[in-house]
């Protein structure tokens, strides 16, 4: 055999432990392989009846009465009483971290919510504050626009702002029982009393033809028409009797009969009937009777021109 010895390979550790009848340990059961931790170890121990019927069949001269010792071994370790205990307070002090763990994720969570609820309602809060503001700027921005309205008006009508109103869609109007001039910015160009041998009943006022007339104030009309001198004219009765005259106009726009308000518009000015040129000659007859000069009568009313 020694001669040939040489030409043959080297046999492999598997045949060299079949050659001499050596068995090996499984890597499971060798010490290198124990379980790694007394928590581990625990676990097994908890597993009684199955620890203790495995031990019972490795005694018991099985297939695996091989590894017996290391069995008996490994059962000695897991048996030891300070062993298990440590075990068990390994345990429940893992359990401890992950319910700590676990608690401390949950209120990780609800502070989030909680901030993000408390962001929310300051954002709900800035967003209220906001559209209060933005109403309240609106309210004043009508406020001045209605102010601005009512000054043009009264300034257009000749009389103060006490005098005008304003409605919920920004339309000015007079007042009741207020009184207006009868065209805006007045000129006035001749007054009552004698003028080339006859009595002028009323004062004039220059104005192009075509310039809107208005009623002075709250009344009816009682004459609409033609009329000897006077051309186009029209008469109003206003709800104290007194009777205003409006003579040479162009146009009418109004019935006898109707009702109207100060300062709604009844007509035009012109330069019909006996005329010298356009304008808008205007009468007062208090009471529906004899005319009087209308300056003094009209700066009762708080009118002047």
């Amino acid at each position: 055999m020694s001669s040939y010895s040489g030409r043959h390979r080297t046999p492999t550790r598997a045949e060299r432990r079949a050659a001499t009848g050596r068995r090996r340990l499984p890597k499971a059961f060798g010490a290198g392989y124990a379980l790694p931790t007394a928590a581990a170890a625990t676990l097994v121990v908890t597993a009684g009846g199955a620890t203790a019927a495995q031990s019972t069949a490795l005694a018991s001269g099985t297939a695996v009465s091989a590894f017996t010792a290391p069995a008996a071994q490994h059962s000695e370790v897991l048996a030891d009483p300070a062993l298990a205990e440590r075990s068990k307070g390994e345990v429940a002090q893992t359990v401890a971290g992950y319910t700590d763990l676990a608690q401390r994720r949950q209120e990780s969570s609800q502070s989030v919510a909680e901030g993000q609820g408390r962001a929310q309602e300051r954002q709900r809060v800035a967003r209220d504050k906001k559209r209060k503001e933005l109403a309240a700027q609106k309210r004043e921005a009508a406020k001045q626009a209605a102010a601005e309205k009512k000054k043009a008006a009264a300034k257009e009508l000749g009389v103060s702002t006490e005098d005008v109103t304003v409605d919920a869609e920004g339309t000015p109007a007079v007042a009741d029982g207020a009184w207006v001039l009868p065209l805006t910015n007045p000129v006035f160009t001749s007054g009552f009393g004698p003028r080339w041998g006859r009595m002028h009943a009323g004062d004039d006022f220059g104005v192009p033809i075509g310039t809107p007339l208005r009623a002075m104030s709250n009344g009816e009309v009682v004459f609409a028409g033609q009329q000897s001198g006077y051309g186009t004219m029209i008469d109003i009765r206003y709800t104290d009797g007194t009777i205003s005259r409006y003579g040479h106009m162009s146009s009418l726009q109004v019935t006898v009969g109707q009702k109207v308000s100060a300062g709604e518009q009844v007509g035009l000015s012109g330069n019909s009937g006996r005329s010298t040129g356009p304008h808008l000659h205007l009468e007062i007859h208090p009471g529906g009777g004899e005319p009087v000069a209308p300056r003094p009568w009209l700066a009762a009313k708080g009118l002047t021109y």
